[in-house]
């Protein structure tokens, strides 16, 4: 399941550090309209998983979680494909988001699965060592990219000889490590039972409060995904080969932290180690929009990514242990509000960074992790906290 996480996390490149590149291909320029246009891939995309995250909630209350899990891992695979054969914008429009359908479904059944197989003592650190296969996914990405394609700016040839077959080896280990029978037989359902989980889902005061807190959350974890490297190249001046670099110190970092937040969900509880992360990390990102020199500015990015990565292990806990009768729906819808946060924080990133530079793009992502802080502290409870 982890590998099977870690191949949701590859493509992210594109929109990453392949971004100025990405421009360039299809727009012939790097200038700010150019890049905003190209980064709005992550909102397209996750418009279309809202649709996809819905009925994946719906199936989940029927069908094998296993099942999911593949197919998803195959949606992962045709887009990355459909991306590498990609003639023109227009094509990317369509296959991107289709690898995106795929990231819904598998982080969805991913920790709906983690639910069902593991005591709840366990469950933390295993969700801690799978959150952490997404960045470890960035941390290699960034290293392949670094050593085979930083002179080139291919992103075509690394989703081929890549992107591509992490992706079909997800789908061999989940398709043989994943057992196949469920820790309680499924029961038939029907219309009631369907109405039932969404209603605990959506009505219920914590459950939604992790929703959207979740939604302003990532939204603002779109800094690091989209615009955190480009800042750097453009700012600092640095080549595509030192932006690499910095992503594969961030995502190492990244998954330290999510190793390091698993461990300590239990001794500190899900909710404040989730607020508690969102809270001190966000003025290190406010103070890079300041800073003159690189290196205190890497410094700050880092020691901001370290800390708030801490805090994934307590979000997707949280959430996982909110309706535990309708966890495959509770994560489904997750993940549509996940998919959704990240289209919104694209938007609002394009946006400020064509009316107000990057300084408006900092302080508008620092702000959103701030109220996503606020959110989680007023609205939801920890149910493992008596």
């Amino acid at each position: 399941m982890t590998l099977a996480f870690f191949s949701t996390w590859i493509i992210e490149s594109l929109t990453g550090i392949f971004l100025i590149d990405l421009a360039i291909t299809f727009f012939g320029s790097a200038d700010p309209f150019s890049l905003a246009t190209a980064s709005q891939l992550v909102t397209i995309s996750s418009i279309v998983a809202v649709f996809s995250g819905s009925i994946i909630g719906l199936l989940s209350i029927r069908f094998s979680h296993k099942k999911l899990l593949l197919i998803g891992v195959l949606c992962i695979t045709s887009g990355t494909f459909g991306c590498f054969l990609a003639p023109n914008f227009l094509f990317m429009q369509i296959f991107y988001p289709i690898e995106g359908i795929g990231t819904v479904i598998v982080g969805a059944m991913t920790f709906t699965l983690v639910g069902e197989f593991l005591e709840l003592k366990k469950r933390p650190r295993a969700t801690g060592w799978i959150i952490a296969g997404g960045p470890l996914a960035g941390l290699a990405a960034s290293l392949v990219i670094s050593l085979f394609f930083a002179d080139t700016g291919n992103w075509r040839s690394f989703l081929l000889w890549f992107a591509l077959p992490i992706s079909l080896l997800a789908f061999v280990f989940a398709y043989l490590g994943v057992p196949s029978y469920l820790s309680k037989p499924q029961v038939l359902a029907n219309r009631k039972s369907y109405s039932s989980s969404f209603k605990q889902v959506f009505l219920k005061k914590s459950p939604f409060g992790c929703l959207v807190g979740t939604l302003v959350r990532q939204a603002g974890f779109m800094w690091g995904i989209v615009f955190s490297v480009a800042f750097f190249r453009q700012v600092f001046s640095l080549s595509l080969a030192q932006g690499a670099l910095i992503a594969l110190g961030s995502t190492a970092l990244f998954a330290l932290g999510s190793i390091v937040g698993g461990q300590l969900v239990d001794k500190i509880g899900r909710k404040r180690l989730l607020v508690a992360t969102l809270l001190v990390s966000s003025p290190s990102l406010i103070l890079i929009a300041f800073v003159p020199t690189l290196s205190i500015a890497l410094v700050l990015s880092f020691l901001g990514v370290f800390i708030y990565s801490m805090g994934f292990p307590g979000s997707t806990n949280l959430t996982l242990e909110q309706v535990p009768e309708a966890r495959g729906t509770m994560m489904s819808i997750n993940g549509i509000f996940i998919t959704l946060g990240g289209g919104v924080g694209a938007v609002l990133g394009g946006i400020t960074l064509v009316l107000f530079g990057y300084t408006g793009v900092i302080l508008t992502f620092a702000s959103l992790s701030l109220l996503a802080a606020a959110i989680f502290f007023f609205l939801t409870d920890d149910p493992c906290v008596k």
